[in-house]
C-alpha cells in the first residue's frame, strides 16, 4: 500500500518562520502523509536556517552541515489507513524528475 512522505524544504530562515505560521498546510500534509519531514538549507555564511526544536514534534527534521544532510529529529511514522482514491492515483501516475543517471538503471534490468 502507498505510503506518501511529505519533504518540505525550507531555503531560508523567513522561509521557514512563515511555513510554521500555517498550521493548516501542515495539517495538510500529515492528512496525506505517513511522515513529513522538514529539510532545512543553510543561509549565507553555512549555517543552518533552523534546528529542530523549531519544528513541531509531529514532523521530522533533515538539516543540511556540512554539505550532508543529518537527521535532527525523526519524524513519526504513521499507518495510513485511508488515502482518498482520487490522492492515491495522483501519487500513483505523479511522474518522478529525471535524474542525471537515469539511464544506468538499465543495467539492473538486464
Amino acid at each position: 500500500y502507498l505510503a506518501p512522505v511529505v519533504h518540505e524544504i525550507k531555503v531560508s530562515r523567513a522561509d521557514l518562520l512563515g511555513d510554521l505560521k500555517k498550521p493548516s498546510k501542515r495539517a495538510a500534509y500529515l492528512n496525506m502523509a505517513s511522515e513529513c519531514w522538514y529539510v532545512l538549507g543553510t543561509n549565507a555564511k553555512g549555517k543552518p536556517i533552523g534546528k529542530a526544536s523549531d519544528v513541531p514534534d509531529d514532523c521530522g527534521v533533515l538539516i543540511l552541515e556540512d554539505g550532508a544532510f543529518n537527521v535532527a529529529r525523526v519524524a513519526p511514522h504513521r499507518r495510513m489507513e485511508t488515502l482518498p482514491f482520487y490522492l492515491w492515483m495522483a501519487l500513483a501516475k505523479a511522474t518522478a524528475c529525471p535524474r542525471e543517471h537515469e539511464g544506468l538503471q538499465g543495467i539492473l534490468g538486464g
